[in-house]
């Protein structure tokens, strides 16, 4: 299967530059592994439910990746501390 490109959306560009190079590098390997498989596998990548597109979370130590597949391409569109992912899940759509 051919890997898939993934894209960072400015506010996931924005979102990085607020963390420590110690969780950018983190984050960076949890990236490189949706590149191979993006899609829900056992407990670190679910599917948001409730929303009408598919988006997804990727759980990267207390962060979380919030993305979208299109054609082809994993998009992060926000990466936010445990803490705040709630309040972006009922942003969503």
């Amino acid at each position: 299967m051919d890997n898939f490109d993934v894209v960072l959306s400015p506010h996931a560009t924005k979102d990085l530059d607020g963390f420590s190079d110690a969780v950018c590098g983190r984050i960076a390997r949890a990236l490189n592994a949706l590149r191979e498989n993006p899609f829900p596998r056992g407990k670190l990548i679910k599917k948001i439910k409730g929303k009408d597109a598919d988006f997804y979370r990727l759980r990267s130590d207390k962060h979380r990746v919030f993305y979208v597949i299109e054609a082809g391409r994993v998009v992060v569109l926000r990466i936010v501390n445990k803490k705040e992912a709630g309040r972006l899940i009922r942003s969503l759509d």
